[in-house]
């Protein structure tokens, strides 16, 4: 069943069934290439046909659903260029959002807010919650663009996030990367600490980076789950 928020007399159904959607999705509840059935995924979601064809409508926009004619819908597969493409973005941004932060003094919250997020992180991992790994994550890098007032550069960090978001949710579990990602929390916060703000803008390329490692580890285990790609490109 559709598992509705608080506010969901305000939310038309059709967006609450996207946003059921494209998280199972990101979250590799539903993988890449895998057919999905309008009647199925409404009778599992407790909604008619019309929204959630709606929301496969939306979700091709999106790049996360494939249209296939005469045949129907299926997750869009993972693309490797996109992929690079995507972290290129972030490494940009997310060390530049580093100097920044460090060309001013900490806020006094600063390292006791990171440090939370990473608490929370291990104890999602010790429980073996998946989800709650990728949402702790999620907020340490939230927290660093809020330390120095850049909160309307996250939907850029986001849309790239997106776009890899899936190799994370599949190898948190197949690959056991939650210890990796939480050292890499653990350094980035020790070089902030210590003011070092080289040793902290490698400790974040060195993260970013690792997310195209993680792909290629993917794309050898499951290379159904990726598009055909001249790899001259």
């Amino acid at each position: 069943m559709l598992a509705l928020g608080p506010d969901h007399d305000t939310i038309p159904l059709s967006s609450q069934v996207h946003a059921q959607l494209r998280e199972d999705i990101l979250h590799a509840r539903l993988r890449p290439g895998e057919l999905l059935s309008e009647n199925l995924l409404a009778q599992r979601l407790g909604v008619s046909r019309t929204p959630v064809r709606e929301s496969f409508q939306r979700l091709a926009r999106e790049g996360l659903v494939r249209v296939l004619p005469q045949r129907g819908s299926q997750v869009a597969r993972l693309s490797m260029r996109r992929i690079r493409e995507a972290l290129f973005v972030r490494e940009a941004v997310e060390c530049q959002v580093i100097r920044r932060l460090m060309a001013q003094p900490l806020p006094q919250d600063a390292l006791p807010r990171l440090e939370a997020c990473i608490a929370q992180q291990v104890d999602a991992k010790a429980r073996g919650d998946v989800d709650a790994q990728m949402r702790s994550d999620e907020a340490f890098h939230q927290t660093l663009l809020a330390l120095c007032g850049l909160q309307g550069v996250w939907s850029i960090v986001a849309q790239a996030r997106d776009m890899h978001q899936r190799v994370r949710a599949i190898a948190l579990p197949e690959l056991a990367t939650g210890e990796q990602a939480v050292a890499d929390h653990r350094a980035l916060v020790a070089a902030l600490q210590a003011g070092d703000v080289d040793a902290a803008t490698r400790c974040m390329a060195a993260h970013l980076q690792h997310n195209e490692r993680l792909t290629q580890q993917i794309a050898t285990l499951h290379p159904d789950y990726f598009e055909r790609e001249d790899s001259g490109r």
